[in-house]
């Protein structure tokens, strides 16, 4: 076993237990690329440190996590709010700060509204530990979140309903939600993760990351997401980011394209896909990081096209290569309107 698969072992372990809310040596050893002596090392040393508790013996056990509070209960007629004066009172028992606690309040009634309001289960899964982190997974026996969006809103695949999720402001109940809930909760925790329908979006607030990828949840959908007890993150002030100061209203947003794939954007349809409902914002960060290259049909279709089509919409692109910025810059016909932090 090599260094790097040592090190990256813990975090294989740590992201299927949120995923799935349990792991076997088995599922180490596969997803890590490690052996299954290996895996049952590391394994140990969670139980070890009182991370992970040993469910059976032998090849047929489960770790599960030893969570402080954990209820399953039923979908029907619950509401958050009254779930959260069972669940704020376990919380405090940490000596969470104020912040962290008006956080952690606000993604716990956000993501269990969205498991009764859209998951269409039956039942829901509330998990939670207070040491020594705040760590909190929901999860319900759902359609899965993917495949409701994609559903509802008559999208290609799940993947592209992931990404659609990640722009912000698209809900499959306009007329009972802003879609706000996931975008804002993603962004105010330290690591926010949801999954469902074989895929994941993880977001990672403090190295500024996104990312789309495999999970081994397949039916209903697991949230999870992670908080700093001692946080100093403010709500208002991350919210003040992406919204009107005068009417509050949501008006900004940010697209990564490197959660579409790459390093190349090369077609007008590509950038099409980018920009879809984008007119339903103010202004919207085009993210260029880790983009090695762009076609000039992709640049001239996002910047010049679309930008006349709906001059409502500013996009902003911004952690461009100089390579793709001279692009941007030579086909766009208002370099006005490109960010200077895009340059």
């Amino acid at each position: 076993m090599t260094k790097r698969q040592r090190s990256g072992v813990p975090v294989v372990i740590q992201d299927l237990v949120k995923a799935q809310g349990f792991v076997t040596a088995g599922a180490v050893a596969e997803a890590a690329d490690v052996t299954r002596q290996a895996a049952y090392y590391h394994l140990r040393a969670f139980v070890r440190e009182g991370r992970l508790t040993a469910v059976g013996a032998g090849r047929g056990a489960r770790y599960v996590p030893t969570f402080d509070f954990q209820r399953v209960l039923p979908l029907t007629g619950l509401q958050e709010d009254q779930v959260w004066s069972v669940v704020g009172d376990e919380v405090p028992a940490v000596s969470a700060r104020p912040k962290a606690l008006r956080i952690a309040r606000f993604a716990f009634t956000e993501m269990l509204n969205n498991a009764i309001d859209h998951s269409g289960g039956t039942q829901v899964e509330i998990s939670i530990q207070t040491s020594p982190i705040l760590a909190f997974r929901i999860a319900d026996d759902g359609v899965g979140a993917f495949a409701h969006f994609r559903q509802r809103l008559a999208l290609a695949d799940d993947f592209t309903a992931a990404f659609e999720i990640t722009k912000g402001k698209r809900t499959t109940a306009p007329a009972e939600h802003s879609g706000q809930g996931i975008f804002f909760t993603s962004r105010l925790v330290d690591r926010f993760g949801l999954e469902s329908n074989g895929l994941r979006v993880t977001i990672d607030t403090h190295l500024s990351d996104l990312a789309i990828g495999d999970s081994p949840v397949r039916r209903g959908t697991s949230v999870w997401w992670e908080i700093d007890p001692a946080t100093e993150r403010d709500s208002p002030a991350v919210i003040a980011e992406y919204t009107d100061p005068d009417t509050l209203e949501f008006t900004r947003t940010r697209v990564h394209l490197r959660l579409l794939g790459g390093p190349t954007f090369i077609s007008r349809a590509e950038a099409k896909r980018v920009a879809d409902e984008l007119d339903r914002f103010e202004e919207a960060e085009i993210d260029f990081s880790g983009i090695q290259d762009v076609g000039q049909g992709f640049v001239d279709e996002l910047f010049r096209v679309w930008a006349a089509r709906h001059p409502g919409t500013r996009l902003i692109p911004v952690s461009m290569s100089p390579a793709v910025g001279r692009l941007v810059r030579s086909v766009t016909s208002s370099p006005e309107r490109l960010d200077g932090r895009g340059r």
